[in-house]
């Protein structure tokens, strides 16, 4: 074991100013004149430690007896996470409903008459489905970066507003060739939405803090779709001069745009601009940066990042899992009262059925990202997840009668959104520079949003009503997914491992722990969540 160490520490390469950088990136790819502004989860040399060191390792205990530091027992953290989760959180909420509103209602314009009114033949139904993310996964690596450069002002209302306009136009598309170009429109403007909230909520909270909050936004994916159903049965309803289809699209579309001022005037390009906060809040909120291991507010945008989040191999596991994963969750929030119409149900009634399974699926999931900030464990719940919709699709695809495959569908619909949502926490936590982490994100978004392809090619209208072939593809992916996971937890185990030998190693010899700045999540004391 001692060998193995020496080993480690022989490989470190060291600087101009006698700190060690871990040999993961070349001395040369660092540039050695590099100036090392802040300790982030370090300590420099024991006998010669500043002050903004002492306030990074006091931070990054989950208590400490000195209240005049910030931290996570920090009476001030616990009344500025209040605001944040009181008034920021409903914003992002509020937006990610939106966004899954107006992405998913084509399913319900389906079940209400949308193909019949505009003479849709074969598969150009699927292809209005799948052409949608043809331009999402184009932008979702562009939203995590323009969060940054234009500011969650303006690029959220932007988005808001554009998309919005965009559903609400839709209501007066007249055939096929008019649909793909709206739903190709709605795609570029809706894909930079979650990594843009993804990349806001690392920004304002630390690591053990955000899976419990975006358990809020994320449950709204699924209030969404319930919403969307209640919606859809209303238009149902209504005797006007337009078809029901019609009138879903306007509603939400509306109602999309309604809520732009609220992003315009609501949100600060800096947290500590926000409008609730006091004086003391806000010196307190420049404070806690130094604290925080996932941002940094005076990063600037360098190649080098993007570098490194590319040659992780970390980044592609995660990616090629979400896409299995992804690959459900977009085929089911499309297409699922289209599989509950063909269980017998009526239009309107199948509407209403899709409610309570997408409400179970909500309360599941904020149970679960709850415990995974407790326990500060990711993978567990994905696995956990990947595995209960494995069954759930099981138990729909080997049953035929409609009471038991409607029982599988809640069963699948437990797993679909916490296995993603936990997927992107877990890669977002375990990048330390906002550039890697979005450049990673980004990643990892576009692989699993490229599943939305997919997914509209393999539920066809052909294999009424049980959709064979596309839920045994969804089965095996989410299997494959399953191992992907915990491929992906050993590796990073591994890293853990190697960082504790050269930690200790370095106490052993009473050398400073190797740490530079631009290598973020790289350095020794960044531990990766499990």
């Amino acid at each position: 074991m001692v060998a193995i160490v020496n080993r480690l520490v022989d490989k470190m390469t060291f600087s101009s100013d006698d700190k060690v950088v871990p040999n993961q990136v070349s001395f040369s790819e660092v540039d050695s004149t590099e100036e090392i502004h802040r300790r982030r989860g370090s300590v420099t040399e024991k006998k010669n430690v500043d002050e903004g060191s002492q306030r990074e390792l006091i931070a990054t205990s989950s208590c400490t007896d000195d209240d005049t530091l910030p931290s996570i027992a920090h009476p001030m953290e616990k009344r500025i996470l209040k605001k944040m989760d009181m008034y920021l959180i409903p914003l992002m909420g509020a937006l990610y409903f939106l966004s899954n509103l107006d992405k998913s209602n084509i399913g319900n314009a389906e079940v209400a008459g949308l193909s019949k009114d505009l003479e849709l033949k074969g598969k150009e139904y699927n292809v209005c489905v799948t052409v949608f993310f043809g331009t999402y996964i184009l932008f979702d690596p562009i939203g995590a970066n323009l969060l940054k450069i234009m500011g969650p002002p303006m690029m959220m209302s932007l988005c808001l507003l554009s998309f919005g306009a965009i559903s609400l136009c839709t209501a007066w598309v007249k055939n096929y060739p008019q649909l793909l170009v709206v739903r190709l429109l709605l795609g570029a403007f809706e894909g930079m939405i979650y990594p843009a909230i993804n990349m806001y909520l690392s920004v304002l909270y630390r690591r053990e803090q955000y899976a419990m909050r975006f358990a809020f936004i994320f449950s709204a994916a699924c209030l969404s779709s319930s919403f969307g159903g209640l919606i859809s049965y209303g238009c149902s309803k209504i005797n006007g001069s337009l078809n029901a289809w019609q009138y879903i699209y306007i509603v939400e579309g509306a109602i999309s745009i309604g809520f732009v001022p609220f992003y315009v005037f609501g949100l600060s390009n800096k947290l500590e601009d926000t409008w609730c906060f006091t004086k003391e809040e806000k010196e307190y909120i420049v404070e806690r940066y130094k604290t925080m291991s996932t941002f940094n507010p005076d990063e600037k945008f360098e190649w080098f990042q993007v570098k490194l989040a590319l040659k992780d191999i970390k980044t592609w596991v995660s990616a090629v899992a979400l896409f299995g994963i992804d690959l459900t969750t977009f085929g089911l929030t499309v297409f699922l009262p289209i599989i509950i119409t063909s269980m017998g149900f009526t239009n309107v009634r199948a509407q209403l059925m899709t409610v309570p399974v997408y409400f179970l699926t909500a309360i599941t999931f904020f149970i679960c990202a709850v415990w995974s900030d407790r326990i500060r464990l990711r993978s567990p719940f994905i696995m956990g997840a990947c595995l209960t919709t494995c069954i759930g699709i099981s138990i729909v695809l080997g049953s035929q009668k409609h009471a038991v495959r409607y029982f599988g569908v809640y069963i699948l619909c437990m797993g679909i959104y916490v296995n993603a949502a936990v997927n992107c926490l877990w890669l977002s936590g375990n990048n330390g520079n906002y550039f890697k982490r979005a450049t990673a994100l980004g990643v990892n978004l576009f692989l699993g949003s490229g599943s939305g392809l997919v997914s509209g090619q393999i539920f066809l209208k052909g294999d009424k009503p049980r959709y064979i072939k596309g839920l045994s593809i969804s089965l095996a992916f989410q299997f494959s997914s399953l191992v992907l996971t915990f491929v992906q937890f050993l590796l990073y185990r591994r890293e853990n491992i190697k960082k504790q030998k050269i930690i200790d190693r370095c106490r052993e010899l009473d050398q400073p722990i190797p740490y530079n700045e631009r290598l973020s999540d790289l350095n020794p004391e960044f531990k990766y969540m499990y």
